[in-house]
């Protein structure tokens, strides 16, 4: 059988992908913090990339979004630490935990151990955040300016957060009884305390992300629920270039379970783009 040179193509990045994928180390990143180091096996500079998933995710993310975000950068020599903030990173997890000061602790221990490992480089440091992900981003760099070159934010949270937070009835509950569930349709319930809302008292993202001089790009669906601020949060960053993509019919979730609409893919895409011109 005769094997063309766009077959051998494909399989070379089929391997390579997969080799990437299995690149993966499961790490103990603290004291009860648990993670994946996925460092490149050949090519790797230095680049190191953190993700933070969303509110009672895990590493992985909403349909492995964050593990193919690993495999992706593995694949073009960056690494990557992913890490299960404490009190909520098990997808299957009802009762959250964390309050927001123990997710940016985690966010720090995550840079530390990152550190550690030989051959990061301090100065070519990003952070990718989904949904409370990007909250956790922004607050952090916000805090420690110098600790990101670049900040990617998928379907972020913006302004005071308690303030729009305060709109939900599970947080109106939770609030006055002590404890509040959202019951996602086709997911799982989520049980949230008042001390997880009482955290975000005095979280202004649009004041934190001002403090931070890198570049940023936001990623949000036409169809998130979260407010679409991203405009205006990011005229608030005095980092340069700054760049909003809204996708015209996506979700929250950039209907992941539903790969026909491709925005999966775009998210994907855009995100890389963006690393690899700015980090």
């Amino acid at each position: 059988m005769r094997i063309g040179r766009s077959t051998i193509s494909i399989l070379a990045l089929v391997f390579g992908t997969l080799a990437a994928m299995s690149a993966d180390q499961r790490v103990e990143v603290a004291p009860g913090l648990t993670g994946a180091w996925n460092q490149p096996s050949s090519g790797w500079d230095g680049r190191t990339v953190l993700l933070f998933h969303g509110l009672a995710q895990d590493m992985d993310e909403v349909g492995d979004l964050h593990k193919k975000l690993a495999a992706r950068l593995s694949a073009v020599g960056v690494a990557s630490l992913r890490i299960n903030f404490r009190g909520e990173g098990d997808r299957l997890r009802t009762n959250i935990e964390s309050t927001f000061p123990k997710r940016l602790e985690d966010a720090a221990s995550a840079r530390a151990f990152a550190l550690r490992q030989p051959g990061v480089r301090a100065d070519r440091m990003a952070a990718v955040g989904f949904s409370l992900g990007s909250a956790t981003a922004i607050e952090t760099a916000g805090r420690h300016p110098d600790w990101f070159r670049t900040l990617v934010l998928w379907s972020s949270p913006s302004g005071k957060v308690l303030d729009y937070l305060m709109t939900r009835p599970d947080a109106q509950a939770a609030m006055r009884d002590g404890v509040g569930v959202d019951d996602v349709p086709g997911w799982k319930p989520v049980y949230t305390k008042r001390e997880f809302y009482e955290s975000f008292r005095g979280i202004d993202l649009d004041a934190s992300l001002a403090k931070f001089n890198g570049p940023v790009l936001s990623i949000r669906g036409s169809e998130d629920f979260l407010p679409r601020r991203d405009f205006e949060m990011l005229n608030h960053a005095p980092g340069k270039p700054r760049e909003a993509i809204l996708l015209g019919g996506a979700d929250h979730i950039f209907k992941v379970f539903q790969p026909e609409f491709g925005f999966e893919e775009r998210v994907l895409d855009s995100t890389m783009t963006w690393l690899n011109k700015h980090l």
